[in-house]
């Protein structure tokens, strides 16, 4: 499965999950820390627009460090083409209010050279 086809499928799911109501069996501490995302999304959106990139890295290649989100970094990658090709594309199609015009590893949180 390619990058944009996981974000599909996972936004699928969340959706029939909070159709069903299912959200209930996850545990308080996941819901807890979601919560804290959403409660600050208006602040900062490029926050969960990273870890989704992030996360995405992780999926496609679980060994991948993605702490180490720059190909400058020994071992690391390009979380940057990954959000512009992938995570950056999915927001501005599903949730548009939260999409970054750029890249979130644009930002000077981001694009700093810090694990």
């Amino acid at each position: 499965m390619n990058p944009t086809e996981i974000l599909d499928e996972l936004l699928t799911q969340a959706v029939e999950v909070l159709r069903s109501k299912k959200e209930s069996a996850f545990p308080d501490i996941i819901k807890s820390n979601v919560d804290v995302l959403i409660n600050k999304i208006d602040k900062n959106k490029s926050l969960l627009s990273a870890l989704v990139s992030s996360l995405v890295k992780k999926i496609i290649d679980p060994k991948q460090d993605i702490r180490l989100h720059r190909t400058d970094f020994k071992g690391g990658y390009s979380a940057r083409s990954l959000d512009t090709s992938i995570t950056a594309p999915f927001f501005k199609k599903y949730f548009p209010k939260y999409a970054n015009k750029e890249s979130v590893f644009l930002t000077l949180a981001t694009r700093e050279k810090i694990k």
